[in-house]
């Protein structure tokens, strides 16, 4: 009597398979949605300005350490020549090189006459 219930099922694969092809996919390349790719080619696109903004800061770098650089020589060549000057003052000035001068003019020193001002 169990076997009267059991219904007998007739299944052909082959007329199912007419009906609607089966898509295959690989599973080593499974195909992007647009939202991925869309989200990669903004990724790509932010990772390259970036880069371009992160050279341009290099090279802005580079070209204030060169200005830094340059005006730093500047300010060594002006307290050279400032030192210089104030050397040769000193020199010029010197109480042999007056005396000197003073007695070729026929000038005598008199060593009451003198004030010495710092």
């Amino acid at each position: 009597m169990a076997g009267n219930t059991v219904r007998k099922y007739n299944y052909e694969p082959e007329e199912e398979a007419r009906k609607s092809p089966r898509l295959v996919v690989d599973p080593q390349k499974v195909p992007y949605s647009a939202f991925e790719k869309l989200l990669a080619t903004v990724g790509l696109l932010g990772a390259a300005v970036l880069i371009t903004l992160n050279v341009s800061a290099s090279v802005s770098a580079t070209y204030a350490q060169r200005q830094l650089t340059n005006v730093k020589e500047s300010i060594t060549k002006q307290k050279n020549a400032t030192a210089d000057l104030q050397q040769e003052i000193g020199e010029l000035s010197s109480n042999t090189r007056l005396n000197k001068i003073a007695q070729s003019q026929g000038l005598k020193l008199r060593e009451n006459n003198i004030r010495t001002i710092r």
